[in-house]
């Protein structure tokens, strides 16, 4: 911001008056993307426009598909098609409950349009799980899909936030498992607030983050890594899912550990539920 110092008294009260300047400037670029953001995640929020895809997860010892997660786009074309955009976006903007239940919204329509009998993962940020309005929301929005039971699905904790001081979350974890509703967690081993959050859920499927799996086949403490959060697993009762295998010797590494279950584009990319039915 430049100010001519011919209008004030002192070289110190036109820095002054320049710094103010540059501040209410920044202030109102601020507001005008936010506002922005608001118009764009409110758009899409009232048209629904998200595409849901879906990747499946395989059974390591057969071969067989057990499970899909699905996973979220925006717009196509547009910056927020990038599900990290999106939900940062939505989180900003206070639409990160609306956007979500319109995610498991879209997923049971997935599910009744193709017919799918396979359980289906559904990520949920904890904030959400933790809103005092879920278990109802989700209750009433199953009564419409008459033909999905609850068993069905698998509520996929994400992010690595900590789940303490969230009021209603543990509460309602407890109510959506007597609905029938399985609960992972994932990025298992990713840092101190995913393990911190098996000892408080003891999830019925724990995922084991990327950074674990990635070139584990040449890394022999990546491996050991492997071996301690299995039996992290299996003193809570989990199964497991590797996820983001790339290649086949990630794979075979898997299989060597007797690791449950894995995801990742060694196996399948992310696809329509109708096309990666035909092809599975």
């Amino acid at each position: 911001m430049f100010v001519e110092k011919k209008y004030y008294s002192s070289v110190q009260e036109a820095v002054y008056k320049a710094h103010q300047h540059a501040l209410a400037m920044t202030e109102k670029r601020a507001r005008s993307e936010f506002n922005e953001m608001m118009y764009k995640i409110n758009k899409i929020l009232a048209k629904k426009d998200i595409k849901m895809l879906a990747q499946p997860i395989i059974n390591v010892a057969t071969g067989e598909v057990k499970a899909w997660e699905m996973l979220t786009r925006g717009p196509h074309g547009t910056s927020l098609e990038s599900p990290l955009q999106l939900f940062t976006i939505a989180r900003q903007t206070g639409s990160l409950y609306d956007l979500e239940l319109i995610v498991l919204e879209k997923t049971l329509e997935q599910i009744t349009k193709t017919g799918c009998t396979q359980d289906i993962f559904i990520n949920f940020t904890p904030i959400t799980i933790g809103n005092e309005r879920f278990v109802r929301d989700v209750k009433k929005m199953l009564t419409g899909y008459k033909n999905i039971s609850p068993e069905q699905i698998t509520l996929e904790i994400t992010e690595r936030d900590s789940i303490e001081g969230i009021e209603n979350f543990i509460y309602n974890i407890k109510v959506l498992r007597t609905l029938g509703f399985r609960v992972a967690v994932d990025d298992m081993g990713a840092g101190y607030a995913s393990l911190n959050s098996i000892s408080e859920i003891m999830p019925d499927i724990i995922k084991i983050d990327r950074s674990v799996i990635k070139g584990i086949d040449t890394n022999r403490v990546k491996e050991s890594m492997l071996k301690g959060l299995l039996l992290v697993a299996k003193e809570a009762g989990s199964l497991v899912v590797a996820e983001g295998i790339e290649s086949e010797g990630e794979a075979s590494v898997l299989s060597r550990n007797n690791v449950d279950l894995a995801q990742g584009y060694f196996y399948a990319r992310p696809d329509t539920l109708t096309k990666s039915l035909k092809s599975s």
